[in-house]
């Protein structure tokens, strides 16, 4: 059996941490069982003479290190003296990982931060969680930077699976320029993104499929992961209750099985006044856990998008499809890889585009119009334009309520159909995209501004102009 190597984007945001000589701590956060320990332990044993490492949930013990108001020299000597490591100020790293089981060492990044002998790198899976707002007064934000590490995108997947990544990145520019994919790769690329989708993108779930090709196998590692998180939501739900955050986690295949797909509290649980007050902080909860992200409704479909959203009216993507896939006990892998045109695959089409769009850091938005059938399934927005996106899973191809906003002149939109097809744009105007394309989408950045004149300038000018 081929060994696999898990390569990930986070090992080159940890190298450029690294070459940034005024760093911070490094905290990086996400959910569970994403690899962010293995990630963090492979990159300190390349880059560091030395390093320490600490568990807080695996060794309870050491939260007693941070005890009291210690100062930065207090608290290297008690580690050294506690770990027995030989450390060399400006060659080692200190590992501190799930810190959100110790607030004390949440704290203690400030003086750490100050010292500067050691670079710090910490993890933490329920961070949002574990922390209430009251502990205000322990943050170190502002001495330590925040990183979010997500399960592997399909990029990462197709690394695994040993796909060169020259390759990859043909087909990424291909992408991003709107060019047609050849035929051969478009429909080996849309194989492997279908089995994707089933297999989703937590590393063990990964690692077992690209090792055996099982999905039976693969299956069983998925299902362990949801035992496991499910587990979670007793040891770290303060404001919501482990019940009613797994009510709301198994909900979630029923929610996106509706035809709108919409999110209601009512159907969570058949319970007279189920609602928000409910089931509101189980729903954030899976949230801050990185399980989840909402995809709010909009007022109209158009920007600036965060201004035109309506309260409460949201629909719920799991961040991972081999997750959903474990929920969904009725669903069919082989449906979904073989693109069976007769099977409803629409909640995991929508939510490999959600995840997709997350990886990418677009806020996710939809766009629904009351008392009409008009709606579109993800309304993004590229370089200043709304761009209105349709998923087409089934043998339904047609794109009316997409169409019918198209036809406003007067808004500046465009439109984008992603469904089993390759790159074209059509008569309409109408960008057609394969299921693998937003996979590829640019990140989304800050956008630059113009430097304004300077002030020499402004000032040599007023001089000339008062001269003459």
């Amino acid at each position: 059996m081929a060994r696999c190597y898990m390569e990930r984007k986070i090992t080159q945001t940890l190298i450029e941490w690294k070459s940034d000589p005024e760093r911070r701590p490094l905290i990086i956060t996400g959910c569970r069982q994403i690899g962010k320990t293995f990630s963090i332990k492979e990159f300190v044993s390349n880059e560091y003479r030395s390093y320490m490492y600490i568990n807080f949930e695996i060794q309870p013990d050491k939260k007693n290190l941070f005890k009291g108001n210690c100062s930065a020299d207090e608290l290297i000597s008690r580690l050294i003296l506690s770990e027995n490591i030989r450390m060399y100020p400006g060659e080692s790293a200190i590992v501190l990982d799930e810190i959100q089981a110790c607030t004390e060492a949440y704290s203690a990044l400030k003086p750490l931060s100050e010292d500067r002998r050691f670079d710090v790198i910490c993890s933490g899976s329920f961070l949002g969680i574990n922390l209430d707002d009251d502990d205000d007064h322990l943050s170190p934000l502002g001495y330590a930077k925040i990183v979010q590490m997500t399960p592997m995108d399909f990029e990462e997947y197709l690394w695994a699976m040993g796909i060169n990544k020259d390759l990859i990145s043909d087909v990424r520019a291909r992408v991003q320029n709107l060019e047609r994919v050849d035929d051969y790769f478009h429909q080996a690329f849309t194989k492997h993104f279908r089995t994707y989708m089933v297999v989703g993108g937590m590393p063990a779930a990964v690692k077992t499929y690209a090792e055996t090709k099982d999905y039976v196998k693969t299956s069983d590692v998925l299902q362990d992961i949801i035992s496991i998180l499910k587990k979670d939501t007793g040891n770290y739900s303060r404001k919501a209750g482990r019940t009613k955050i797994n009510k709301c986690l198994d909900s979630i295949p029923r929610q996106l099985s509706k035809e709108n797909k919409r999110f209601v509290y009512s159907d969570v649980e058949k319970k007279k006044g189920v609602g928000r007050k409910t089931y509101g902080s189980a729903l954030d909860w899976l949230k801050e856990a990185g399980l989840i992200s909402l995809c709010n409704n909009l007022t109209e479909p158009n920007k600036p998008l965060s201004g035109k959203v309506v309260e409460d009216a949201f629909k719920v993507f799991m961040n991972d499809t081999g997750l959903l896939m474990a929920l969904m006990d009725a669903c069919d892998p082989a449906d979904i890889v073989l693109r069976d045109p007769y099977s409803n695959n629409g909640a995991m089409m929508e939510c490999a585009v959600a995840s997709a769009l997350v990886k990418k850091k677009y806020p996710l938005y939809y766009y629904s119009k009351p008392d009409s059938t008009l709606e579109i399934d993800f309304v993004i927005e590229s370089e200043g334009t709304p761009i209105l996106m349709e998923v087409k899973s089934g043998r339904n191809k047609r794109a009316k309520s997409m169409m019918t906003l198209m036809s406003e002149k007067s808004r500046k939109r465009r439109g984008c159909k992603i469904m089993d097809s390759n790159i074209e744009v059509d008569e309409h105007g109408i960008i057609h995209l394969p299921l693998y394309a937003p996979c590829f989408f640019k990140e989304v950045t800050v956008s630059e501004i113009p430097e304004p004149p300077s002030a020499d300038e402004l000032n040599r000018r007023f001089l000339q102009n008062s001269d003459a």
